[in-house]
């Protein structure tokens, strides 16, 4: 009976975390509990979206502008929202996460750059909707994200997770991270963003914290189109930002809930609702 146990915790902090909760909780509870997890995803999403578009006062200043792109990028930042770590071929994830920022929309950085006719009913949060898809490959796992910001205006990410240490019963799992993402659709406004991450995670049961120590670097350009009194004016930064992310992931069988704060330019909030196997 012991052995059976061993094996149980066993296979949970390797990625079956999943398999052994699920047997623990009904069908139907977990189904239940996977549509007020939905619910409460959509929620805060909701209030968090707001519509207007980046059009540049030319009275706004290199630091404004540097400030603008620094918080832009950590809102494009393409994290997967979960923990790093290498996963089998037949494991897939699919869900949608919502990073909110806190923003000062008030101020002269972001009323320059987007201007009066901004909405958001969440304060300061400005929040940032993706689709993300996750597939183990073996050695290493790779995920793609998608969010859609407006009219053709779009932001394609993708990461790359590699394990250092693969972790087991006492030992947590340590994993390197690369991260890419591009925003595109704007004419006025482009932006890169590159990461390197280092995460410590360990599972207990269905629940698996970790944390992660990296940087990020934005590369972006703002265009200020000529009028008949100004030429036209071109914006440029290029931002090394670090970055400290700590979260928790919660396995409910198929569905998966993730919630991961991070301290970058500002401090952000990340929520993910996925499903996989």
């Amino acid at each position: 009976m012991d052995g059976s146990r061993a094996e149980g915790r066993m296979a949970a902090e390797s990625g079956g975390e999943g398999r052994v909760h699920a047997r623990r909780i009904p069908a139907q509870q977990r189904i239940h509990l996977a549509a007020v997890l939905t619910l409460i995803v959509l929620c805060l999403g909701a209030p968090l979206q707001a519509q207007s578009t980046v059009e540049f006062d030319p009275s706004i200043t290199q630091e404004e502008f540097t400030k603008f792109s620094r918080l832009i990028a950590q809102g494009i930042y393409a994290s997967p929202v979960h923990p790093a770590g290498a996963a089998g071929l037949l494991r897939f994830d699919v869900g949608i996460a919502i990073t909110a920022i806190d923003i000062d929309t008030e101020a002269t950085y972001w009323q320059r750059a987007i201007g009066e006719d901004f909405t958001n009913e969440y304060g300061n949060f400005v929040g940032v909707p993706r689709l993300v898809v996750s597939k183990g490959l073996g050695a290493i796992t790779v995920a793609g994200s998608l969010a859609k910001l407006g009219e053709g205006v779009d932001v394609w990410g993708a990461s790359l997770d590699m394990p250092v240490m693969g972790g087991g019963f006492l030992v947590p799992t340590l994993a390197v991270r690369g991260t890419y993402s591009q925003l595109r659709g704007l004419d006025v406004y482009q932006q890169k963003t590159y990461g390197v991450e280092v995460f410590l995670g360990k599972g207990f049961g269905p629940v698996t914290p970790y944390a992660a120590y990296g940087r990020m670097r934005s590369d972006a350009t703002g265009t200020i189109p000529a009028t008949a009194a100004t030429p036209e004016i071109v914006l440029t930064d290029e931002s090394d930002i670090n970055r400290i992310t700590v979260g928790a992931r919660l396995s409910l069988g198929i569905p998966k809930l993730v919630v991961e704060a991070t301290q970058a330019e500002e401090r952000a909030y990340s929520v993910k609702l996925s499903v996989g196997f």
